[in-house]
């Protein structure tokens, strides 16, 4: 391998002379949804992995899977819910995970939180109001982001 110019890319890109292919990097993808019950009025957070703060359902897109696909098979497996709608609302580059996260935001019917898988959910709740959200999301995340731009 090594450091080759390739046509139209502000810097040498990795090449292999022996398969004459550009090797460009890769990353992970994953979603992360905001869920909103169906008038709008409360948000859906949860906490995982022993965290102090709240964040959002999230999970990473399988290979073959849509990001939608991604985001309705996460909400199934760690929530037992089903979106009656979904909205992609930005991505944005998480490089601690080397991930790019697609965000969304999806409403339910169904605000029932009994179905949390406890392998995956330390603690789920309906926030009643964005205020009440934004003092316990996560902050300086993608979580805190999204938040904010659901509260417009």
């Amino acid at each position: 391998m090594e450091m080759a110019e390739c046509k139209g890319e502000p810097q040498p890109i990795p090449y292999c002379p022996w398969c004459g292919e550009y090797k460009f990097e890769q990353f992970n993808a994953a979603v992360i949804v905001a869920i909103l019950s169906e008038d709008r009025k409360r948000i859906f957070m949860m906490k995982q992995y022993s965290r102090e703060f709240y964040n959002f359902l999230a999970g990473y897109i399988n290979k073959g899977e849509s990001a939608e696909e991604a985001l309705r098979r996460e909400m199934m497996e760690e929530m037992g819910m089903t979106p009656t709608s979904e909205k992609i609302l930005f991505t944005q580059y998480f490089a601690k995970t080397n991930t790019l996260m697609i965000a969304f935001e999806a409403t339910v019917a169904d605000e029932d939180i009994s179905h949390a898988n406890p392998d995956e959910v330390d603690e789920a709740r309906w926030f009643d109001s964005f205020e009440e959200a934004y003092a316990a999301v996560i902050k300086g995340a993608v979580a805190e982001r999204l938040l904010k731009v659901i509260m417009g």
